[in-house]
């Protein structure tokens, strides 16, 4: 299929005006050094795509109004923003003031952001003559923007995150306990009161969620209870934390107080819908024949599921298990009524080995909201960012436990 210069001239500026648009979404820049190449890339744009379909094919009554209408949103932008319509003073208010506000610097890229989509849309389904081949096409093409829009999200969040909080990471802020009001000193108490709270969490839920899921898929035969207690660990599993909190402070908190044991056991339940559902997911996974081969030599139930199924399931259990961390470690709402302050108390240690389940103690989560509740009253910023940062450090190391043991443990299975 031979490729026309102009069709591909149009697919490179509406490629600009698509980058371009989306990154002005992003950082907010002044757009007045843009706007005239925004214009002269619309105008083009649509000029070349208009001449290319006129010398492909006949026109059809199918496609026609469809590439006309792309046309002329095109031309209504470029008309807008020339006559001036599209200002730097522009603004969308809602009609009682309340709620938000949409600016000339967010409305303009993003209607330039909509023209370059139907101007690539229209290239591709011009070069492959408006069949399903072109349509196949723009599907994948979406897809592979849709994954590269993940990947530059993630990676922009995690650029700022890291940039801004890199600085005032070293030994003492790691070390240290927070002083005035987290003015000074550093976030020790928050790193060993969080790190002590998922771990409670993980040895409360790990057992309840897995011997669940054996429970479920080995041992239970009544399909329709089964099918009812999937569906109620699935509706669990999507129950806003906040409701555990207010669950926790209206029980738990009145049985042990604020303490570590009560923001452990809450985050515990948040985490057992989750251990259950990706227990069973990798109980299923292993095949039924090692399960009659093991039955046929002669093995009881039990010892076909600790000798057989576990170890072959053993991936996925923990895959959940450590993912299940990682949403714990996450979460602020629920410890904020049973579990959290924000005094750098150290953690109290019963024979040096065992904390005291009865002290409230404090967070990441819990100290940097605090952080974010005091910008603008204190100096801050910069250790509100550095406690994001070790606070998304240790997520993300969490989930690359995850991905590096259940790796370890798939090379070892056979079947």
């Amino acid at each position: 299929m031979r490729v026309r210069p102009a069709l591909v001239t149009s697919f490179a500026i509406a490629a600009f005006l698509f980058l371009s648009s989306l990154a002005c979404l992003i950082w907010q820049p002044e757009l007045e050094r843009l706007k005239p190449f925004w214009e002269a890339g619309l105008i083009l744009c649509s000029l070349l795509i208009l001449g290319s379909y006129l010398r492909g094919k006949a026109p059809s009554l199918r496609t026609a109004p469809f590439l006309m209408l792309d046309i002329l949103f095109c031309g209504a932008v470029f008309y807008l923003s020339y006559e001036g319509a599209l200002n730097p003073d522009f603004i969308i208010k809602r009609p009682l003031g309340v709620g938000a506000s949409f600016e000339y610097t967010f409305l303009f890229p993003l209607l330039v952001l909509a023209a370059s989509l139907l101007c690539i849309k229209d290239a591709v389904n011009i070069f492959y003559g408006f069949t399903a081949r072109g349509r196949e096409a723009l599907v994948f093409l979406g897809i592979r923007i849709s994954a590269m829009l993940s990947i530059i999200l993630l990676g922009g969040i995690l650029f700022v995150i890291i940039y801004k909080g890199i600085w005032v990471i070293n030994w003492e802020f790691l070390t240290q306990p927070h002083r005035r009001l987290g003015q000074a000193g550093g976030i020790s108490t928050a790193i060993l009161g969080s790190l002590w709270m998922v771990l409670g969490a993980m040895l409360i839920s790990s057992p309840l969620g897995i011997g669940a899921a054996i429970y479920l898929h080995e041992y239970s035969k009544n399909e329709r209870l089964n099918r009812l207690i999937t569906i109620a660990v699935s509706c669990l599993n999507g129950v806003p934390s906040v409701v555990y909190g207010l669950f926790g402070l209206a029980f738990l908190v009145t049985l042990f107080g604020v303490s570590l044991l009560s923001g452990s056991i809450i985050l515990g339940l948040i985490n057992i819908p989750t251990i259950i559902l990706t227990s069973q997911e990798a109980l299923k996974s292993v095949p039924n024949s090692l399960r009659e081969g093991s039955m046929a030599l002669g093995a009881t139930k039990w010892q076909t599921i600790r000798k057989v199924v576990l170890p072959s399931a053993t991936p996925g259990i923990l895959t959940g298990v450590i993912m299940g961390v990682a949403k714990a470690s996450g979460e602020t709402a629920p410890i904020m009524w049973t579990a959290v302050t924000f005094t750098a108390t150290p953690v109290q240690m019963i024979y040096g080995i065992i904390p005291d389940l009865f002290q409230p103690v404090n967070n990441l989560n819990y100290h940097l909201l605090n952080l974010i509740y005091f910008l603008g009253a204190w100096d801050v910023e910069a250790r509100a960012w550095g406690t994001a940062l070790v606070l998304i450090s240790l997520v993300l190391s969490t989930n690359l436990l995850a991905i590096v043991v259940r790796n370890h443990y798939r090379k070892k299975i056979s079947w």
